[in-house]
């Protein structure tokens, strides 16, 4: 079946979130403890809650493993059941809990890019009506030549939209929300009035960021669990000791949040977003070394790729980020629109640009 003209990476229909250029600063160092106070070694705190969170993340794994389900050829998705489990209406999640909770994705997700998802949705649903297989020019699902267990299903240029939907959900959800809604906003919030369960404004606020960053309270000790960025996060721990950066700056800008420790919040938060933003270009190269050692099998080789597209996709959502939107899509267009055609050097051109704009020269080949 060949498929329609599909667009992939609408940039120039896209208002990307607006950033400043700057330069790449050391991460200040995580501050174990506060002027007279003390800093838990686990996310135990008074008044923690970040439910709506924890729940969104399980949406998004429920998508994830309903779309999953098209790598059997002749398994055809619903478009409707999946816009429905966006938007979390028709009762359409197997856990009864996520129908009533109240909570949606499509809500929390970067404003300008909910018709871009639904679109994805359409296109993945469309292409698995495919009976043949994938193709370069055809969409269906592609079979691994050195390792038949692993098929997944791929456009007709060979990109696989379950990575953009799920890696591109998890930027524009939980990265955007985390950095555009509450850790840019702590300095307005109020911090006296306290809510029994969830704290003054200023600490839920940054609960919910520590949330979507999918980690337990007792991470980096316990990765039991971990999902989307903290699952990343724990992947680059060998070569960038991301874990303990991460974890104990989270804790030392509660408690100083806690404390009315300002300047300390201050100084965290920075290195909280900071190593997040590099957890995602790290995730960028990750995935693009694994297409490399993939090169001549389309199927491993288009996953992975789509994997690192939806990556970078997910850069954009941080209006204080380090990379440009120029370099965004120089990425991209490093890549091209048909992953089928790409070469080890357009796989080089974006990690040397990414390894190059985070400051990951020397571990970029061992990620």
């Amino acid at each position: 079946m060949k498929s329609n003209k599909l667009f992939l990476f609408p940039l120039a229909a896209m208002v990307l979130v607006s950033s400043c250029k700057k330069e790449e600063d050391e991460v200040p160092t995580p501050t174990p403890a506060g002027p007279g106070y003390t800093v838990p070694t686990t996310y135990n705190f008074a008044n923690v809650n970040y439910s709506g969170q924890t729940t969104r993340i399980a949406m998004l794994d429920e998508i994830s493993t309903y779309m999953s389900t098209s790598n059997t050829s002749g398994t055809v998705l619903d478009a409707q059941k999946l816009k429905d489990m966006y938007a979390n209406v028709n009762a359409q999640f197997t856990d009864p809990a996520l129908n009533t909770s109240g909570k949606q994705l499509k809500d929390k997700t970067f404003s300008l890019d909910q018709a871009l998802f639904e679109a994805y949705f359409d296109t993945i649903a469309q292409q698995s009506t495919s009976l043949v297989a994938g193709t370069n020019g055809t969409a269906g699902v592609v079979v691994s030549t050195t390792d038949p267990t692993k098929k997944y299903l791929q456009g007709a240029n060979g990109v696989e939209y379950a990575q953009l939907i799920k890696k591109g959900l998890s930027g524009a959800i939980f990265y955007y929300q985390a950095m555009e809604t509450y850790l840019s906003n702590l300095s307005i919030d109020d911090n006296t009035t306290v809510v029994a369960g969830s704290g003054t404004n200023m600490e839920h606020h940054f609960d919910e960021a520590f949330g979507y960053f999918g980690v337990p309270i007792d991470f980096p000790t316990n990765t039991t669990g971990i999902k989307y960025w903290g699952d990343y996060c724990n992947k680059m721990n060998a070569q960038m000791n991301t874990n303990a950066a991460v974890m104990n700056a989270c804790l030392a800008a509660r408690a100083a949040i806690s404390n009315s420790d300002y300047s300390t919040r201050d100084a965290q938060v920075t290195v909280f977003r900071q190593q997040w933003e590099k957890i995602i270009a790290a995730a960028i190269i990750y995935e693009l070394n694994r297409a490399k050692a993939n090169i001549t099998d389309d199927a491993i080789r288009n996953h992975y790729v789509s994997e690192a597209i939806g990556f970078i996709m997910c850069l954009k959502y941080n209006s204080q980020k380090t990379i440009s939107n120029a370099e965004i899509t120089q990425a991209l267009n490093y890549i091209g629109y048909n992953i089928y055609n790409i070469s080890l050097t357009n796989i080089d051109n974006v990690r040397n640009l990414i390894s190059t704009e985070y400051g990951l020269d020397a571990v970029k080949d061992n990620l």
